[in-house]
């Protein structure tokens, strides 16, 4: 049997429990996930001073977090596929409140260190089981909606973290807020282990994990996620530095803007996003690729533009769009992954995505591009992520044509 038959036959819906709905549950713990893990950036000064530390020591904190992230990703893969994912979620958000908790109460730099460290344990177990769990819950042509809907939580999470560091820690200190952090998610951790979910996800298959992993489809799309995070990543980490330093907004003036285009067009773009995902895949297979490819390739051009553009109004506007654009990748992003394996690999394939995204993309973005601004300016350092968003998009086009080859392939092979 071969990668794309295997992946494009049809299979059972798995039984679902009763208990709470996977969607709302999951996004509100999504959004509670990047308040935690992003609250830290907007109160690193505060920290900072708390401990006497340079600027290099308080950014391991971020290292530490993303590294134990990614390796108990690809580890928490398999643990899902054999025991269900509800157990891993469960186990993830218990760890990853107690560890905010525990940052709350660190009284030594190594201490707090050692904690984030472990909010990226429980934040690892968690993302590729959600994930998974949505992805099995959602009918095939609703899965891009659903995935949307769960990521509007990543977007407002996110968000709202960096607001909450920025402005709360000056007044009720940086432990208060990741008491803020943490106590919510502690509650959710209760409620996640009474999610509606199946046990397990298995499903009898000839061939091993390691056959969809190699597959050149799956491959392809890991590469292009690996880029569009890369871009991502590094628009994040240096959007303070174009928007207040090279393009001259006052802080208030600039972090009103962030705030702004991070609620409206990154939440929009992700809504977005699922919906053309799940509206191109009822046409042809491969819909929710080609929604992904088509928007990082409108972004590259805009991209450009609002990095070359000094005038306020017009940078802004640019700015805006192609930030919704680039949002469309990540409603489709998952949807693209499950199709590409059996349910009985899903988490598997998940950590492997997000291991990859996280150690090839994320991590490596900010230096790059801090060393490529070094030798000019952070405008035109990140044309190198404006590339890789033209480079990601090309892939995933490619990743919709290969699908949408392998389906007529595997219709064509069927008996009438």
């Amino acid at each position: 049997m071969s990668v794309a038959a295997a992946t494009l036959a049809p299979s059972p819906a798995p039984a679902r429990r009763r208990g709470l709905p996977p969607l709302p549950l999951l996004t509100l713990i999504n959004a509670f996930n990047y308040i935690d893990r992003q609250c830290v950036y907007g109160m690193t000064p505060l920290i900072q001073e708390a401990f006497h530390i340079s600027k290099a020591k308080v950014g391991l904190l971020a290292f530490v977090n993303l590294v134990v992230f990614a390796v108990a990703s690809i580890v928490s893969g398999p643990i899902a596929d054999r025991i269900g994912p509800r157990k891993v979620i469960f186990t993830g958000v218990f760890v990853w409140s107690l560890a905010t908790i525990g940052s709350a109460l660190s009284h030594s730099f190594p201490m707090l260190l050692f904690f984030r460290a472990l909010v990226g344990v429980g934040e690892g177990a968690y993302g590729p089981s959600a994930n998974t769990l949505l992805c099995a819950d959602a009918p095939p042509e609703k899965r891009g909606r659903a995935m949307g809907i769960y990521n509007v939580g990543m977007a407002l999470g996110g968000t709202l973290g960096l607001c909450l560091g920025a402005i709360l820690a000056p007044k009720i200190g940086w432990r208060g807020v990741f008491w803020i952090a943490g106590g919510p998610s502690m509650l959710l951790a209760f409620a996640s282990a009474f999610v509606a979910a199946p046990d397990r996800l298995p499903l009898p298959t000839k061939l091993p994990a390691r056959a969809y992993l190699m597959a050149p489809t799956y491959v392809m799309a890991l590469a292009g996620g690996i880029l569009a995070t890369f871009g991502a990543s590094a628009l994040i980490f240096w959007a303070r530095t174009l928007v207040v330093e090279e393009r001259h907004f006052s802080i208030a003036g600039g972090s009103i803007y962030m705030l702004l285009v991070g609620l409206v067009c990154g939440v929009g773009g992700v809504i977005a996003g699922g919906y053309a995902g799940d509206r191109l895949s009822r046409r042809a297979t491969g819909g929710h690729a080609l929604a992904i490819g088509l928007s990082m390739l409108l972004a590259v051009p805009i991209g450009t533009a609002a990095l070359l553009t000094t005038p306020k109004i017009p940078f802004m506007v640019l700015t805006a769009a192609t930030t919704f654009l680039l949002s469309v990748y990540n409603g489709p992003s998952a949807a693209i992954v499950d199709e590409l394996g059996p349910p009985q690999f899903a988490a598997t394939l998940q950590a492997v995505f997000l291991f990859g995204i996280h150690v090839l993309g994320n991590s490596t973005a900010p230096p790059t591009v801090g060393w490529l601004a070094d030798h000019s300016d952070v405008s035109h350092a990140l044309l190198s992520a404006i590339v890789a968003f033209g480079l990601s998009g090309v892939l995933f086009v490619l990743v919709a044509g290969r699908q949408r080859r392998a389906a007529e392939a595997a219709g064509a092979s069927s008996p009438a």
